[in-house]
């Protein structure tokens, strides 16, 4: 008599190899007589959708470990703090074909965790198959402090660290002191996330702007008054007028409508 467990185990260890059903079904069926192949049929079909559930599994699985481990190290390169990750593999091929060794498997589209897309590639068998992935990331990130204008200058009050979820990790920051001194194109409001995209080197000095010339020799430091003849950003070199002697010298911004003189470049008329 026909044993079905045997049958079945036999069947399931097939599965998993890079055989085609077709040609595993002709291989089980030449061992028995023509009067069981309905019932070989039945039970052969049973172990070949264990094995394919087996093979989904399977598969799912390395894909979401893989996307894990890639938000994992995004996060770790742009310096993100305490990031937090939830995924799930959402979309999956309708037949998920076996492999006899583990899948590799390569990003295809990280841009937005909320939609990725992964490639599982089985170079034994000689598939590929691709695998959506909707993840939710978190992490301490930069917000604002408080009320900031288009084009202000970012003091270090005006920013903390709070967790957000995030749209894209390329836009957040969670180092304050890499957005101290810039400004943000466009206004932001108190608890509103600081983009990095949006980000760009404060002007300090605008031309025109009455500015304090501030000197410092071996201790002992000497403050007067000027123009700005041009704008500045930190730590660039601008033309200032000094309201005192009329001389235009060479300044370098160290802040907000402040400057250093490097040296006389003209006298008055």
């Amino acid at each position: 008599m026909l044993d079905a467990r045997i049958l079945v185990r036999s069947a399931r260890s097939f599965s998993v190899s890079a055989w085609t059903p077709r040609a595993l079904s002709k291989s089980i069926l030449m061992r028995f007589p023509p009067t069981t192949k309905s019932v070989i049929n039945s039970l052969l079909a049973a172990a070949l959708a264990t094995g394919m559930a087996a093979a989904r599994a399977d598969t799912t699985g390395d894909v979401a470990r893989a996307a894990r481990q890639f938000l994992s190290a995004e996060a770790a390169r742009l310096g993100l703090v305490e990031p937090q990750f939830a995924v799930e593999v959402v979309g999956s091929p309708p037949k998920a074909q076996p492999c006899a060794r583990p899948v590799s498997v390569e990003p295809a589209d990280t841009q937005f965790p909320s939609r990725m897309r992964f490639v599982a590639n089985c170079t034994a068998a000689g598939w590929s198959e691709t695998y959506t992935v909707r993840a939710e990331v978190s992490a301490q990130v930069v917000v604002a402090a408080s009320q900031l204008n288009s084009g202000q200058p970012i003091v270090a009050d005006d920013l903390r660290l709070e967790r957000r979820t995030l749209v894209s990790l390329q836009d957040a920051l969670s180092d304050p002191a890499t957005v101290v001194g810039m400004a943000s194109r466009r206004a932001l409001r108190p608890g509103q996330l600081v983009d990095r995209r949006a980000l760009a080197p404060a002007v300090l000095v605008r031309r025109g702007a009455s500015v304090t010339i501030v000197a410092r020799n071996q201790g002992i430091l000497v403050s007067s008054t000027g123009e700005a003849t041009e704008a500045g950003h930190r730590d660039d070199v601008i033309g200032v007028r000094n309201s005192a002697t009329g001389r235009v010298i060479r300044a370098r911004v160290t802040g907000v409508n402040e400057v250093e003189p490097v040296g006389i470049v003209q006298s008055p008329d």
